[in-house]
């Protein structure tokens, strides 16, 4: 195999892959058509090209291992991704076209979800609730059948288990990885259940032991915070934010920020490197909101990270790699709303407010939340069991187990994140905590407003993806990653 060649053509098709998505998603293009691109592309997924990189990967010095790692991790992926297309195709036709039965009237399931999140009466949201979960029970099948098909393809291109697999692609282990997921939901558990039950009283008027399915997205959509974050200052607040850290967005030649209203585009915002670093896309659709907020600033910590990385460093560092980096980087900004001489120098959010607690109970649900899928996904994924009903307990018990509200068994194969993505996340929360906890005593609390702050996160983006979040850590710290500074949070 003529290396250099494959990876020019890697690019690619990741450029035009990347780009094809941008579109589809800035309302440019209605439909997502990566087929062609594939076929186009086909040679650098097949059996033979795989078996070509994993050879060359065993045979590598220790300088070219984590390159060929990268580069045999986006084969794999992407064959085994291609394996599933059909079943892709037919779950994404289902739900756009979808309808759920409310008070009479036909919405779609996408709507429905609105619902859920968006609506006060707690009745509405229960027929909404359940109309999307009988789409969902109606799926179950084809998802079954998906995930036994992912498992087949990982053996078959590599010869390990589809858990075997992501291990050693990602140089992480899962077990140990697991024993500090749940030493974690020990240590945060008293924190967790005093704060949600107080919440829950404040905002849906009923305790912890009444919560139920269709409360807990409204719950933490946290609406009573929406008058803090305004349609019309969201940019605003982003733009002056960046400028004390010396970063300003209208000079950033390489980024192109698209803000324009379109019917079909995207309402979150979004971020495509479509050529690191030359050419990055920032869709923003801001309509206001405390979610809104933590989804612009999550993408632009996102785009700044693939902004400033280094033209000199290798396609694999670029674009592939350990995805819990970029992960890092995007919750440093949009935990920016946890910093509370922020909240009020940009926001005027009052001390007595109690938005900061609810906050951080927000992002704990969150981790706490993934902590739990990632338990269950271990056993799923072990192939040792592929009986619905037996998956839908084991999910339904440990989503319960870590988060105390009832969890609904039948959206066990809905909520996955393939290729264990749920462990960049995870990785990326622990991460950012240590590296926020390090700024924070280098250039104070208020180190948005600090230049050298933004020099110093400049020296880390140029890397790309170079080092892992474990990487990181022993450069700046010299530890190994650690729960201890975001269990330090919590007191």
């Amino acid at each position: 195999m003529d290396l250099e060649l494959y990876r020019r053509r890697a690019q690619l098709y990741v450029s035009e892959s990347n780009f094809e998505r941008h579109r589809h998603m800035a309302g440019l293009k209605p439909s997502l058509d990566l087929a062609p691109l594939y076929t186009k592309y086909a040679d650098l997924f097949t059996p033979d090209s795989i078996k070509e990189l994993l050879l060359q990967h065993r045979d590598a010095a220790p300088n070219e291992e984590k390159r060929l790692r990268f580069l045999l991790a986006f084969a794999v992926d992407t064959a085994v991704d291609t394996s599933v297309r059909e079943e892709d195709e037919q779950l994404a036709r289902l739900k756009s076209t979808a309808t759920v039965d409310f008070r009479g009237q036909e919405i779609s399931f996408h709507s429905a979800a609105v619902k859920l999140a968006n609506d006060p009466e707690r009745e509405a949201r229960h027929e909404a609730y359940e109309g999307r979960r009988s789409v969902i029970r109606d799926s179950n099948g084809l998802r079954l059948e998906r995930v036994k098909k992912l498992h087949a393809r990982a053996r078959e291109l590599t010869g390990r288990s589809y858990t075997e697999l992501y291990q050693f692609l990602f140089k992480v282990n899962f077990e140990l990885l697991g024993r500090q997921l749940e030493n974690f939901l020990g240590a945060s558990e008293s924190y967790y259940t005093s704060r949600l039950d107080r919440f829950a009283k404040a905002h849906l008027d009923v305790g912890a032991a009444d919560i139920a399915a269709w409360d807990t997205m409204f719950l933490f959509r946290g609406t009573v915070y929406d008058k803090f974050f305004p349609e019309g200052r969201l940019l605003s607040i982003l733009k002056r934010t960046l400028l004390g850290m010396g970063v300003d967005l209208k000079k950033l030649k390489n980024l192109t920020i698209d803000g324009a209203d379109r019917p079909n585009k995207s309402p979150q915002a979004h971020c495509t490197p479509v050529s690191v670093p030359d050419k990055v896309y920032l869709l923003l659709r801001p309509q206001g909101g405390l979610t809104d907020c933590l989804s612009l600033f999550h993408e632009v910590g996102h785009a700044l990270h693939y902004c400033f990385t280094s033209q000199r460093e290798e396609f694999e560092y670029k674009y592939l790699g350990d995805y819990a980096v970029t992960e890092t980087y995007a919750f440093l900004f949009q935990y920016f709303t946890l910093n509370d001489d922020w909240c009020w120098d940009f926001l005027k959010i009052p001390a007595e407010s109690d938005f900061l607690e609810f906050n951080q109970l927000r992002k704990l649900y969150m981790l706490r939340r993934y902590a739990a899928k990632f338990l269950f996904e271990s056993k799923l994924h072990s192939g040792e069991c592929y009986d619905v009903a037996e998956l839908e307990q084991s999910y339904q018990r440990s989503l319960e187990n870590a988060l105390h509200v009832p969890a609904d068994p039948t959206a066990a194969l809905y909520d996955l994140d393939d290729a264990f993505y749920g462990t960049h996340f995870l990785r990326a929360w622990i991460f950012e905590a240590e590296l926020r906890q390090i700024i924070n005593s280098r250039f104070g609390k208020r180190w948005y407003s600090r230049p050298a702050a933004g020099e110093f996160l400049k020296g880390l983006w140029a890397f790309g993806h170079r080092y892992s979040v474990e990487e990181l850590g022993q450069q700046i710290r010299l530890s190994e990653l650690n729960m201890s500074p975001i269990t330090q949070e919590l007191r």
